[in-house]
């Protein structure tokens, strides 16, 4: 069976790659992604000393105070009523390394875990990458995707963020191979990644938009195939209800503040305090597509509105060489997946998944808009890797003859740019117009 639909018995593959050559994992090889994720490792465990040394680690509106608890493995009630997961990822990080105190502080031991939870992160979206793209793209995706200012920034903090981001990842990566040959074992494995993204954020019942949508788009509804996904989605209600009657109230004390109390408590709280004005549209859409990506300043800059976030305004990636860098880059991608001299005539599978995708990122952004549209920074990193597969999968497929070294310029400028924020400012010395 060949006809784009899901394979239930060993019949051949379906590709979601829109290039008939070798298959992309085999050809980025193993090394190449795990390589790149230790590096980034790297980078974000010495950001997350850098980042702490300046006390600079609750920009955003990060909780990250809420996880300190865990340096001293004691548990913040409200980060473990509605983040449990990356609780338990904590405590156990910490428990399994208490012969390293001698050596290392607390911190610096929790910080390495976030910073390894990120790398896994890298090395999923490469993998992802490498099923889409051509080698030397599918390489710079993935750095792409670990330079990009919202992961890199939660994985040198101590935040739950950052789990969200990598399961979505991992989701993700799994559904594409799933997609390729589809198998019990594999969708099985799909449902946990998707429970243990619920159990660190609720909100993650989102993901399931991609194999709906994914389904739909390729050949409409099908009972006998696509029951499947009905069982699959059945997770979110069952991780939903143990996380409102076993977590809330039981395994974790009930709040005495309204607002902490339960799920839909909170959502009643934000829904009633919110400002849906343009001024607030225009600030959501930059920080959850713009800002998440690239630092837009060579400080940071604060918002009357709330400390640690950049002033909304565009026209700051103008300010030095490294952000216009970025914004040309990017222009040149987009103008190129577009413009009817050089995009490509056809995706082929990938153009359904990247609709699929697509919808998933709408629905995420859709939900934060009207649940806590003031600081959509917070919860941005879990699209991030959707937001380069959409922009680099049509350029990739593009007749533009420079696609190399566009890429290139965007990943040394994206860099330098977000280096800026999180390294200090000795950076934009060299960059920044003064």
């Amino acid at each position: 069976m060949n006809d784009g639909t899901f394979a239930l018995s060993r019949s051949a593959p379906t590709r979601p790659n829109c290039y008939s050559d070798a298959d992309g994992r085999a050809r980025i090889g193993l090394i190449a992604p795990i390589l790149l994720a230790l590096v980034a490792f790297a980078v974000y465990w010495r950001s997350a000393a850098i980042l702490d040394g300046r006390s600079t680690t609750a920009m955003f509106g990060a909780d990250s105070p809420h996880y300190e608890y865990l340096r001293r493995s004691l548990v913040n009630d409200r980060a473990a009523r509605f983040h449990p997961l990356t609780i338990v990822l904590g405590l156990g990080w910490m428990k399994l390394l208490v012969p390293l105190t001698a050596w290392m502080t607390p911190a610096v031991l929790l910080n390495g875990l976030f910073a390894a939870i990120g790398a896994i992160g890298v090395w999923a979206s490469t993998i992802t990458c490498a099923s889409l793209l051509p080698r030397r793209v599918a390489l710079l995706g993935g750095m792409l995707y670990a330079a990009s200012l919202g992961i890199w920034y939660f994985s040198a903090i101590e935040e739950s963020k950052i789990v969200t981001a990598t399961l979505s990842v991992l989701y993700i990566a799994a559904y594409v191979r799933l997609r390729d040959r589809w198998t019990i074992a594999g969708a099985v494995g799909l449902s946990i990644i998707l429970a243990m993204a619920c159990l660190n954020e609720i909100v993650s019942a989102g993901l399931v938009a991609i194999p709906v949508v994914d389904a739909l788009a390729r050949r409409g509804y099908e009972a006998r195939r696509e029951s499947w996904i009905v069982a699959h989605a059945m997770v979110v209600p069952a991780v939903w209800f143990f996380l409102e009657v076993f977590v809330n109230g039981r395994l974790i004390p009930e709040s005495a503040v309204a607002e902490g109390q339960s799920h839909f408590n909170m959502l009643l709280y934000y829904l009633a305090k919110n400002d849906y004005g343009l001024a607030s549209i225009y600030s959501f859409v930059l920080n959850w597509i713009f800002f998440n990506i690239a630092a837009p300043t060579p400080t940071a800059p604060l918002w009357a509105q709330f400390g640690g976030y950049f002033v909304p305004e565009f026209m700051n990636y103008f300010r030095s060489l490294p952000t216009i860098g970025v914004v040309a880059s990017l222009a040149v991608i987009v103008v190129a997946s577009v413009l009817p001299g050089y995009r490509a005539r056809n995706l082929g599978m990938a153009g359904t998944l990247l609709l699929a995708l697509t919808a998933y990122a709408l629905v995420r952004a859709a939900f934060f808009f009207f649940f806590n549209p003031a600081e959509p920074m917070l919860f941005s990193p879990a699209v991030t890797l959707v937001h380069w597969l959409v922009l680099l999968v049509p350029f990739a497929a593009s007749r533009f003859p420079a696609k190399g070294t566009v890429l290139a310029v965007l990943a040394i400028c994206l860099v330098a740019t977000n280096a800026g924020l999180i390294l200090g400012r000795d950076v934009w010395a060299i960059a920044a117009w003064r």
